[in-house]
């Protein structure tokens, strides 16, 4: 198996140590930086472009802080860490397919309409 490339974000030294030593029990993580703010975070993405962020959060914010970089960096998971270690969410951009089997006009009208979250019109 491939190493991991982990970008430690924001996550206290004792916390990363943890974590890291958890996972490398079931998975081989290469930690390629460890960044103690997040100044130009999404730059910073796209250029070490890894494939896991552990991102931990500061003072009040929720895990939804990890959204805007998950669309910054649609093809690393990320790794939300509450600071006190008691809490984690896991995010990723999951595609999703669905077959049309006896593909139809009804049938794909009614599949996108599913997605959209409207009615299709009769006939």
């Amino acid at each position: 198996m491939a190493a991991i490339r982990t970008l430690v974000v924001t996550v206290s030294p004792l916390l990363t140590d943890i974590v890291t030593a958890v996972l490398q029990q079931r998975l081989t993580l290469d930690v390629i930086g460890v960044l103690p703010t997040r100044e130009r975070l999404a730059e910073q993405l796209r250029e070490l472009a890894p494939d896991l962020v552990l991102l931990g959060l500061l003072d009040t914010e929720t895990d939804a802080s990890a959204r805007p970089l998950l669309v910054a960096l649609p093809t690393a998971r990320f790794i939300v860490l509450a600071a006190d270690g008691q809490q984690a969410w896991l995010y990723e951009m999951r595609p999703h397919r669905t077959a049309l089997t006896n593909f139809s006009l009804p049938a794909l009208t009614g599949a996108l309409a599913a997605r959209f979250k409207v009615t299709p019109p009769r006939g």
